[in-house]
């Protein structure tokens, strides 16, 4: 039996769907995120503790986290962990993402005015006024040492707007293999679906401590002349106040030394995640990263005896996983490539280099930014998939046209018209942090 015409096309269709979702999965099949075995290696499941010790190593400490990780920052290598892929709520250590994502595409010296938006946050903030003028410096200073919800807010702000950086987070994430991370809030505050792992907070803070600026912000102690209120007279100084940081392992406040060779990096709390912490030191030659979800007690006496677990035994164990590399470089890095790259001859309008980077900026889809870097085999293979798919379905489209009338016996030519047929701050002063770390003066850990 003939088979209408709209049948063949919805059939040829469907085909086209068909073949494309199989050669789209079958390209996705190579990407990481669709591995069959986790990111960093076969071992790295399960919520066990997860460790290869040499017969010289002393026994791994109980650090009480539902889920941590201990790695080598120079080399990636994972020294030991326990349920480094397990997704849970990040609280505050998501600002290490924010962070990362904003200080590339941010001027340091620009100067950002705030709005209520910015300030009237829920949570822990650094006391940022209405109305205030910050440079993004202070900003990052207030993001990174008081936890300030408000100077995630207003980063967010000055980079374009909440919705767009939420975009560009989750683009590093995906740049970093950072596949159990979805960033819902740029301030770690609660929010349904928001989660992390352990193991994708070593692979953050690893990328941000390769930044100078990043770890500079990370490791500041105190900032003593901090942007308050604005001069009330023309040429009036501006009020600025102390803010500490609230790392335990870099400013202790119990009386303890501080961690030795603490490098960073963030706290966090909430009372769904419970505590959450990244911790980086080095000595020497080598440098570790500590990062733990959802424990309780001190963070100081939790990250230390990894961290000193991991400085006597770094060469008394076999890695059991790795931190892995980034899938293409930076934004910076790529901006920087080409910005820099070699006058190939010919004029350049004006603004044409400014375009170029925008265009580069924009392009913050994964496969996109993966297809103009070149490194992923994966995306090339979707592409692929998706023209392959477009093809078919202009096919089918093209099906759905009635076949040309045939000539009559007997009869004059008729006309060829029927050829056309079917063309179809200080308000915020620490005493009144309830949050999600407490204010450094006013600290448990």
């Amino acid at each position: 039996m003939k088979r209408p015409p709209i049948f063949q096309a919805t059939r040829v269709g469907f085909a086209a769907v068909t073949l494309t979702a199989l050669l789209g999965a079958t390209a996705l099949g190579a990407s990481p995120a669709m591995a069959a075995e986790p990111v960093g290696g076969p071992l790295l499941t399960g919520s066990g503790v997860i460790v290869d010790p040499g017969p010289n190593a002393s026994a791994l400490p109980d650090v009480g986290a539902s889920t941590w990780v201990l790695a080598d920052l120079n080399s990636g290598a994972i020294l030991a962990a326990q349920g480094p892929h397990i997704q849970r709520a990040p609280a505050s250590t998501l600002k290490t993402l924010t962070a990362l994502t904003l200080i590339p595409r941010l001027d340091a010296q620009q100067v950002y005015t705030t709005t209520y938006n910015d300030v009237a946050v829920e949570g822990s903030r650094v006391g940022l006024i209405e109305n205030g003028d910050y440079t993004v410096a202070e900003l990052f200073q207030g993001l990174f040492l008081q936890s300030g919800n408000d100077a995630a807010m207003a980063l967010a702000s000055a980079n374009g707007g909440f919705d767009l950086t939420l975009a560009q987070m989750n683009e590093e994430a995906s740049r970093l293999q950072a596949f159990d991370t979805l960033a819902k809030t740029t301030s770690g505050l609660p929010a349904e679906g928001q989660i992390s792992s352990a193991y994708d907070l070593a692979l953050i803070a690893r990328a941000g401590l390769t930044r100078p600026d990043f770890l500079g912000y990370a490791n500041t102690i105190t900032v003593t002349d901090y942007p308050g209120y604005m001069p009330t007279t023309a040429n009036g100084a501006r009020e600025t106040f102390t803010i500490a940081n609230q790392n335990p392992l870099l400013n202790p406040i119990d009386g303890r030394a501080p961690y030795e060779g603490a490098i960073g990096l963030k706290t966090g709390w909430t009372t769904e995640a419970g505590k959450t912490f990244i911790g980086a030191a080095e000595r020497g030659d080598t440098a570790l990263i500590v990062t733990l979800m959802n424990f309780s007690g001190p963070t100081f006496d939790a990250a230390a005896p990894l961290l000193d677990w991991g400085f006597a035994n770094i060469d008394r164990v076999t890695p059991v996983g790795v931190l892995v590399d980034p899938v293409r470089p930076a934004l910076d890095a790529v901006i920087d490539e080409t910005t820099n790259a070699p006058d190939q001859g010919g004029s350049t309008p004006d603004g044409a280099a400014a375009a170029d980077t925008a265009d580069i900026q924009e392009t913050t889809g994964p496969l996109a930014a993966a297809t103009t870097v070149g490194g992923n085999a994966w995306a090339w293979g979707l592409l692929a998939a998706m023209i392959v798919g477009a093809l078919l379905v202009f096919l089918g489209i093209r099906s759905m046209r009635p076949p040309k009338p045939r000539p009559r016996r007997n009869y004059a030519q008729r006309s060829h018209d029927d050829a056309a047929e079917g063309s179809m701050g200080p308000d915020a002063p620490a005493d009144v942090r309830t949050d999600f770390e407490p204010a450094a003066p006013q600290r448990t850990d």
